[in-house]
């Protein structure tokens, strides 16, 4: 997801530009909240996605473990995705998106309050405590067959720096078009065997596309990658990647 050091969240807050108050009045709460997450690599995690319509759109929201426990798997597999749907009215499906690992190294997120009150928010779900992370576009398509297509691309409201460690390697997919994407988080959804030091075999494992290559290799230094709305996508055993090129 020997012994690794517990992860630290800072909370930080941006002010608004521009804005001067008189000495005596008290600090307005800004609306923009961050937080800075250390030593992710190889870390467990899961998440619960909540799919829903909004507007004439399928979104599912994303609420995540990491930070909060490393998803005990009793707890996990107690998960019952009917039982979750009922907590939040108009729900139309409950994803078990884990358990997952991340291969970064370090992330800051940030979240705007203007757009998306429930930004770094805890709830207490049945047996998992989870933090709100942000919303995912669902294709229809997705919907139908219960899950994401793989090798096919989706876009990610969120504000990140994700930053991948030169000291690992990393594992890439590359489109017939050139476009590189970045393992971010491999999985256990459908290799329970999969493991870290099984990635650089990862190849023969994958019905990789018509002209798709998956390659590993060592970075010369390290690789952040700054997002406002990111692009991913998953593998056939929905081990998951963001864009880089």
């Amino acid at each position: 997801m020997t012994r690794t050091p517990s992860l630290k969240f800072l909370a930080s807050a941006a002010c608004l530009a521009g804005l001067v108050l008189p000495a005596t009045a008290p600090a307005a709460k800004s609306p923009i909240s961050a937080r800075q997450n250390a030593n992710m690599y190889n870390q467990r995690y899961c998440e619960y996605l909540f799919v829903h319509l909004a507007g004439a759109k399928i979104v599912g929201d994303v609420w995540n473990t990491f930070g909060l426990s490393k998803c005990p798997a009793a707890q996990w597999k107690a998960s019952d995705p009917t039982a979750l749907r009922a907590i939040f009215p108009g729900t139309l499906a409950v994803k078990l998106n884990g358990p997952r690992y991340w291969l970064i190294n370090s992330a800051t997120i940030t979240w705007d309050a203007r757009v998306d009150a429930r930004g770094g928010k805890v709830r207490q779900f049945p047996g998992l405590k989870m933090r709100f992370l942000t919303s995912v576009d669902i294709p229809p398509s997705a919907l139908a067959s219960g899950g994401m297509q793989p090798y096919q691309e989706t876009a990610v409201r969120r504000t990140t720096n994700f930053t991948f460690s030169r000291k690992y390697p990393i594992h890439e997919l590359v489109s017939p078009a050139g476009k590189v994407y970045a393992m971010q988080a491999y999985s256990q959804i459908k290799d329970k065997s999969l493991t870290l030091r099984k990635l650089a075999g990862l190849a023969s494992k994958l019905a990789l596309p018509a002209g798709w290559r998956y390659r590993t290799r060592k970075l010369k230094s390290n690789l952040t990658l700054k997002t406002k709305r990111a692009t991913v996508l998953q593998d056939d055993l929905e081990n998951t990647y963001q864009l880089v090129k």
